[in-house]
């Protein structure tokens, strides 16, 4: 992995593994879809991680020179033909930059509805936290149960995202994402289709909305549009799920446009 951390052009980590952002999951991070030496969306990931970063009160560090060594470390690893970008803030303002080689994966998901639920108000909510004690426990539930992630609802049983994606339904003709007011991280490629493509839309949803869905589908920066096939339940219930023309159209069109508008 190639990696450069904030005050050290010459790549030299020194945060200390016993200090308190890496001892406590203190941080936020951003990880980023690469592609021969574009970074998708960085423009919102950037957007996104400064906001959260006022929300939890962090130092304010420099986001142009971030940007700058951004630039630097892609320059570095410019034989990466497909990657995964990270960057890792802490509440000093010091982050780490990493950037690895990331072979495509298209993995068609089994979700299991947790039993467990996500506050929508919580001090972490729709963040992308160091802490992810929670969704990491939630993926080895799901993974004991036969499935890949857990699907989660808050404490109003409305559907809020799994533990590592946001969620889309096909309902009726519309594509449905839940609304931020869930509790759900405002992820980015759920914010680019709401942006582009008039027939994804916002909404409260319920387990009832799931089982009368015609089609499901996992959204995240690496996966971006990736096909639900089952939903199981404590009960032993499954659910499921293919894919439709609809949503072969949406993620052709999401495919083509990212290309094209990769910081859009």
């Amino acid at each position: 992995m190639n990696y450069l951390y904030s005050g050290h052009p010459d790549g030299e980590f020194n945060l200390p593994a016993i200090g308190h952002p890496l001892l406590r999951g203190d941080g936020l991070f951003e990880t980023i879809k690469s592609e021969n030496g574009s970074l998708f969306f960085l423009d919102r990931h950037l957007e996104r991680l400064a906001y959260c970063s006022r929300e939890l009160l962090f130092e304010q560090g420099d986001f142009l020179a971030m940007r700058r060594n951004i630039d630097l470390l892609l320059e570095r690893t410019s034989g990466i033909a497909r990657g995964r970008f990270r960057i890792t803030l802490f509440p000093d303002g010091q982050y780490l930059l990493s950037h690895e080689q990331a072979p495509l994966r298209i993995l068609p998901q089994k979700l299991f509805l947790s039993p467990k639920i996500r506050f929508s108000d919580a001090s972490l909510t729709g963040k992308k936290s160091l802490s992810y004690g929670e969704s990491s426990f939630g993926l080895r539930f799901a993974h004991s149960r036969g499935c890949d992630d857990l699907l989660y609802l808050n404490e109003r049983a409305e559907i809020v995202e799994t533990g590592l994606a946001n969620i889309l339904i096909e309902k009726r003709g519309a594509f449905l994402t839940p609304s931020l007011a869930s509790g759900c991280l405002p992820g980015i490629v759920r914010g680019v289709l709401l942006d582009w493509f008039k027939d994804v839309k916002e909404a409260v949803l319920t387990v009832e909305d799931v089982k009368s869905a015609t089609g499901m589908y996992v959204l995240s920066s690496m996966r971006e549009i990736d096909l639900v096939t089952e939903l199981h339940d404590e009960n032993g219930a499954v659910q499921k799920f293919q894919i439709t023309a609809a949503a072969e159209k949406l993620r052709a069109d999401y495919l083509i446009n990212s290309r094209s508008l990769p910081n859009s």
